[in-house]
């Protein structure tokens, strides 16, 4: 028995994958004793990463007492066969290379400072809960695979990414309106973990956590937020932001960004915990938002 669909089978409870109406990648879907019945309504989704399962109509559910109910085994039973199941992936985090700084780094340039209160931000304020830093002209990093070159972070903001207090990781902001290529994170080869396995922001949050895509939605929605670093997010990250009691995605309000929310917020709503899915409505994205109502965001579920 290797994963969860072969103990399905051998409990002889019939199941449907991704294909069906319900599914999304990643899941299987049963039918959910509490409410679908003998219907084929196949509400309760099960994560063949994690075990995780959530109902569509009723909400999160422990997979050992699901199985319990529908097999009239015994709850210890139940655990005991769960043990032996190897699941898609447990989360750890890992080392993967040695963090390698840009050159050019230093304090705000005038530039710098005019684009962070054209966002609405106090610099000064950035800095000393953010960490982050300027980078002018001439600012770069050697190219991990072309040996000799390198790349180009001129006039770009330098945003420390970290994990237990410790940089781990890094990525940029342009402040050229002109410049399309907005984020250039660092190199797989110069982080010691991979920002796409951690959350930006992490450290200050504790029991709930606001979901936003980039480093900017976090700094305006002040700490208890987190960022992805992007609308896809990993099944790291995805196990990372189930630790949380309180979730609540609040993704861009384009039609796209909306979307792949959704899709994350059913995901964590596998996890024990509430999860919530937000729009706001006073700007495209929290570092666009009006300010009052991100504060009525942190006072719904962060209480500050």
């Amino acid at each position: 028995m290797n994963n969860i669909e072969d103990l399905l089978d051998d409990y002889h409870i019939e199941c449907r994958d991704s294909d069906h109406r319900h599914g999304t990648h990643g899941r299987i879907q049963i039918n959910c004793p509490y409410c679908d019945g003998s219907g084929d309504g196949f509400h309760m989704g099960i994560s063949m990463a994690t075990g995780a399962c959530s109902c569509w109509k009723c909400g999160g559910k422990s997979l050992p007492s699901i199985l319990s109910y529908i097999t009239r085994r015994s709850f210890k039973e139940v655990k005991d066969d769960l043990s032996e199941i190897t699941y898609a992936f447990r989360h750890a985090i890992k080392k993967s290379g040695h963090l390698l700084l840009p050159q050019g780094r230093g304090v705000l340039l005038p530039g710098h400072e005019t684009y962070l209160r054209g966002r609405g931000f106090d610099p000064d304020e950035i800095v000393g809960l953010w960490g982050v830093q300027g980078m002018g002209q001439g600012a770069k990093i050697k190219s991990a695979t072309k040996e000799g070159k390198y790349i180009n972070l001129s006039w770009r903001i330098f945003i420390p990414i970290h994990h237990n207090k410790e940089i781990v990781s890094w990525t940029s902001r342009t402040i050229n309106k002109e410049n399309k290529l907005r984020y250039i994170s660092a190199p797989a080869e110069y982080e010691d973990i991979p920002h796409k396995s951690i959350l930006y922001g992490a450290d200050y949050c504790e029991f709930a956590a606001i979901i936003h895509e980039g480093p900017i939605d976090v700094w305006a929605t002040g700490p208890g937020a987190i960022a992805t670093c992007g609308t896809a997010y990993t099944t790291e990250q995805l196990l990372a932001m189930s630790k949380y009691l309180i979730r609540v995605v609040c993704f861009d309000s384009s039609d796209a960004a909306q979307a792949r929310g959704k899709v994350l917020a059913h995901e964590l709503s596998l996890f024990s915990g509430r999860t919530y899915n937000v729009k706001l409505e006073s700007g495209e994205d929290a570092g666009a938002a009006d300010p009052e109502e991100l504060a009525q965001l942190r006072q719904q579920f962060l209480n500050t």
